[in-house]
This record gives C-alpha cells, structure tokens and sequence, in this order.
C-alpha cells in the first residue's frame, strides 16, 4: 500500500512539472487558406535606460538591442523545422507572405533556458487565428533543454496549422 502511493506522488509530482501546450484555435478555415507564413518575433527586443538631468527631473532613453542569441537560434531551428520536417509553406520574405507566425520566448529567470514560448498566428489584416502556450517542465525530470523544447514547439506549431 505505502508502495502504491508512493508510485502515485511520484507520477503526480512529473505529470505536474510536465511540458505542455494549449492551443486556441480561432479560424482554423483561415489558417487553412494561408499560402505562405512568415515567422519572426512578436515584440522587439529593447532595453530601458534611465538618466536624471541637473534639475532632477527624469528623462527615460529606450535603447534598441538585439535579440538574444538563442531566442534567433530558436527562430531559426523553427523555421527550418516546420519547413523540413513538416512542409509549412514558409518564408523570409514578407512579401511571400498570407499569414505570420509570430513567437515571444520567455526565459527561466536562473537557468536561462526556455520558460515558455507565446505563438499567435495571424493573418495579413492583423486578425488573431490561433494562439498557442508552449511550456518547458519546471522540474530536472521533465525539462526539456532548448533543442528538445524547439522540437516540440514546431510540432505543436505544425499541428495548429495542420489541424492534427
């Protein structure tokens, strides 16, 4: 008996910890006519800068930086993947484009690895036809490192877009 809900917390604390995906699929008849995706990043990356002038009022500079080196990894190896592996019509070019997928990664605060992934699918009026929440396991049995964790977001990404 002690064996058997031992078994069982243990599965709970991995089911719990697991990686996961919901999926909100607003017009999948749309996604359906799309004839070409372009992927890229839903926000841009920036930093904030602050500086205080003589007279102590507070100006606020915005300074543009750049992507992180793996959230472009992760834009890439996505996009090969879904066009390699999955036969995604998918482009760079944005005049080749119907419809976008765009990804906002989200970081483990300490070990820098991914958190969770935000895909919206949209077309090109702007209107939202999916949005996808990919989440990494929290727990050292269930995480999955940034190559494991792409491979599963092109999946979930291709399955959207698919309707499997």
């Amino acid at each position: 008996m002690q064996r058997l809900v031992f078994l069982f917390g243990l599965s709970f604390l991995l089911i719990s910890g697991c990686a996961s995906r919901d999926s909100k699929i607003y017009s999948s008849s749309e996604i359906s006519g799309v004839s070409g995706w372009l992927l890229e990043f839903a926000y841009e990356s920036g930093s904030v800068e602050t500086s205080k002038n003589t007279s102590g009022d507070g100006n606020i500079k915005v300074v543009r930086s750049g992507q992180l080196p793996s959230d472009l990894e992760l834009r890439d190896d996505l996009f090969y993947m879904l066009k390699d592996d999955y036969s995604i019509p998918i482009t760079k070019e944005p005049t080749n484009s119907t419809g976008k997928i765009l990804i906002h990664p989200i970081h483990f605060l300490r070990s820098g690895g991914f958190k969770l992934l935000t895909v919206t699918l949209i077309n090109n009026n702007g209107d939202t036809l999916a949005r996808l929440k990919i989440k990494n396991g929290n727990r050292n049995a269930t995480y999955k490192d940034e190559e494991d964790f792409t491979k599963y977001a092109a999946e979930t990404i291709a399955r959207a877009i698919k309707k499997k």
